[in-house]
């Protein structure tokens, strides 16, 4: 079947137009928690639009429990990853110094997402000597900040216990590192 050329124009001239319309019309009081919309690679969000982390509970390889609602008045970097994955294995010496250098105002989680569950993760957390919580995720994390896409994948969330940033991929530490500090330094000024 043969399109006119008129009627392409038409259709390829509107499809945009369309689609601007459909995307852009929202209700800002039915919003749900998107994991991409304060992505550090996108933009940043004001105070005014970010969303309460969704909270759980899950046991750290210690056999204690880490509830994300209790860490309030810290910042929490959610890390998901898994033993497998090369850019994970990359970013946790990073993740273990700023945790280091930065403890009395941030904590790092790591939520391992690995099949095999602890008989892989523990014998890979004590060999790198990691100085902050892991826990082994049992869907909950998974789903209440889906789509996990891909791993690593971070989530910054503000001592209100509001995500700030999302971080799809793996993160430089001088980026997370000066990020880190900016919010650090803004909660300083706003307890003043």
């Amino acid at each position: 079947m043969m399109i006119s050329p008129t009627i392409k124009k038409l259709i390829f001239s509107t499809l945009p137009i369309l689609f601007l319309t459909l995307t852009a019309c929202s209700n800002q009081q039915q919003r749900q928690f998107n994991p991409f919309d304060n992505s550090i690679f996108t933009r940043e969000q004001t105070q005014n639009d970010l969303l309460p982390a969704p909270d759980f509970t899950l046991e750290t390889m210690e056999g204690t429990s880490f509830t994300l609602s209790e860490q309030k008045g810290k910042i929490v970097i959610l890390n998901i990853w898994a033993t497998w994955c090369a850019p994970c294995r990359e970013e946790i010496p990073d993740f273990m110094e700023i945790q280091e250098e930065m403890e009395e105002h941030l904590l790092f989680v790591g939520v391992s997402v690995d099949e095999k569950g602890w008989d892989v993760v523990v014998p890979f957390a004590e060999e790198f000597e990691i100085n902050y919580p892991i826990v082994l995720d049992d869907g909950t994390v998974s789903e209440k900040y889906g789509p996990i896409m891909g791993i690593p994948m971070s989530f910054i969330i503000n001592e209100e216990g509001d995500v700030a940033y999302v971080i799809p991929g793996m993160i430089r530490k001088e980026l997370l590192q000066r990020t880190l500090e900016e919010m650090i330094a803004e909660n300083q000024i706003t307890e003043k």
